[in-house]
C-alpha cells in the first residue's frame, strides 16, 4: 500500500488520520503492517489467523472483498404493495407497485442480518428469481448493465418485533440495527431501496471521520 504520506496527500487529510484510519483496519484485521517493510492487505478472511467476532463496515463491501456470507431467500413478490416511505424513496406514485425481495444472511453460520430489497419495475427484469444467490442485490443490477452512483442512507435502531427476533434469533424487544439506503444511478434514477435489521451482537457499523475547519463551523466529514 501507499506510505502515509502518500494516503495523506491522496485524500487530503493529516497524518494523523491517515495513522488512525490504518491502525483501525489493522484491528479489524484487515491489512497489515511490517516495520521497515511496508503495509499489506491481510489475508481473505477464510485464510486470516485471527478471528473476527463482529462484522464491522458496509456489508456489501465486505462481501466483494471477499467475506464469506449465505444468504437465504425468504420471499420473491414480483408486485408487492409497498409502504408509503418506500414509494417517496423510489419517486414512485401511491398504489404502486415493486419487487420485493426478502432474504435471511448469515454469517459463520449465525444470523446476520434481515433485508427487504424494492426494485422498481423498470429494473426488476434484471432480479429474476432464479438469479437470486449469495450476492447483493445491487450486484444483479449492476451485471445488468445499471451504473449505481451514489447512494443516501440513514441507521437508526429499532426493538425486534416476533418476525425478526424470531429470525435473527434475538429476544423480542431486544434492540436491532436497521438500515435504509436508496441507491441512485448516474443520471439521478432510484434503482433500488433497501431495510436492513442487523443483529447487533454480530454487526456494527464502523466510519472513519475528519475534522473540517475550513468554515467558522467546523463539521465532521465522513471519510470512508
Amino acid at each position: 500500500m501507499p506510505s502515509e504520506m502518500q494516503l495523506s496527500q491522496t485524500y487530503d487529510v493529516s497524518r494523523v488520520t491517515v495513522r488512525r484510519a490504518l491502525e483501525t483496519l489493522e484491528k479489524e484485521g484487515f491489512i497489515v503492517r511490517r516495520h521497515g517493510v511496508g503495509t499489506f492487505a491481510a489475508p481473505r478472511p477464510e485464510t486470516a489467523t485471527s478471528t473476527i467476532n463482529r462484522v464491522s463496515g458496509l456489508v456489501e463491501n465486505l462481501i466483494t472483498l471477499g467475506l464469506e456470507t449465505t444468504a437465504q431467500l425468504l420471499s420473491y413478490v414480483p408486485d408487492a404493495p409497498t409502504p408509503p416511505v418506500v414509494l417517496q424513496a423510489l419517486r414512485l406514485e401511491p398504489g404502486d407497485t415493486t419487487l420485493r425481495i426478502e432474504r435471511l444472511r448469515f454469517y459463520k453460520d449465525k444470523p446476520l442480518s434481515l433485508s427487504l430489497v424494492y426494485v422498481p419495475h423498470d429494473f426488476a427484469h434484471l432480479a429474476p428469481e432464479h438469479l437470486i444467490d449469495d450476492r447483493p442485490i445491487i450486484r444483479l443490477l449492476e451485471d445488468g448493465g445499471l451504473r449505481p452512483d451514489r447512494a443516501e442512507q440513514t441507521i437508526s435502531a429499532v426493538p425486534a418485533d416476533d418476525e425478526a427476533a424470531a429470525r435473527l434469533n434475538v429476544g423480542i424487544s431486544m434492540p436491532l440495527l436497521r438500515m435504509r439506503r436508496t441507491v441512485f444511478s448516474v443520471d439521478g434514477h432510484p434503482l433500488e431501496h433497501q431495510v436492513g435489521l442487523y443483529n447487533p451482537d454480530q454487526y456494527e457499523y464502523h466510519m472513519m471521520l475528519t475534522r473540517d475547519n475550513s468554515s467558522a463551523r467546523p463539521q465532521w466529514r465522513h471519510i470512508g
